[in-house]
């Protein structure tokens, strides 16, 4: 076992050199979320923009579709977070809950972007 001329021994930086770099699984799951995230965000924003005539409960101002968009984008705005959580490393429900409502929210594309980063979260889940 040797020494370097700070008393630190080659074993010690062995053990860091051994770790594992981050999974480039990871980040394609972290794509995908984002991806759906965004589609989400277009979903809502097409739904508070979109033509409607209905109005919602005792005339609030706004209508079921505006609802609908306003809850998509809180789906885009979490799916993008989660995605970024996945690009980081850290905070791997938040990345589960990100993909899940990309899934709700993007559409049909969206649904298989975030089912895909689902599976790749839950295989490489324990890496995280």
């Amino acid at each position: 076992m040797s020494q370097n001329n700070q008393g630190h021994s080659q074993e010690s930086f062995e053990r860091i050199a051994r770790k594992p770099p981050r999974r480039t699984a990871f980040i394609f799951g972290g794509w995908l979320t984002i991806s759906a995230g965004v589609l989400s965000l277009a979903n809502g924003v097409t739904g508070i923009f979109g033509e409607s005539s209905t109005t919602f409960g005792l005339d609030v101002g706004f209508s079921r579709t505006d609802l609908c968009g306003i809850i998509l984008i809180a789906f885009g705005i979490v799916s993008i977070a989660g995605g970024m959580c996945a690009l980081r490393g850290r905070y791997l429900f938040l990345s589960f809950a990100g993909a899940f409502l990309g899934m709700m929210g993007g559409g049909l594309i969206g649904f298989w972007l975030g089912l895909g980063a689902l599976i790749v979260f839950a295989v490489f889940g324990e890496d995280i």
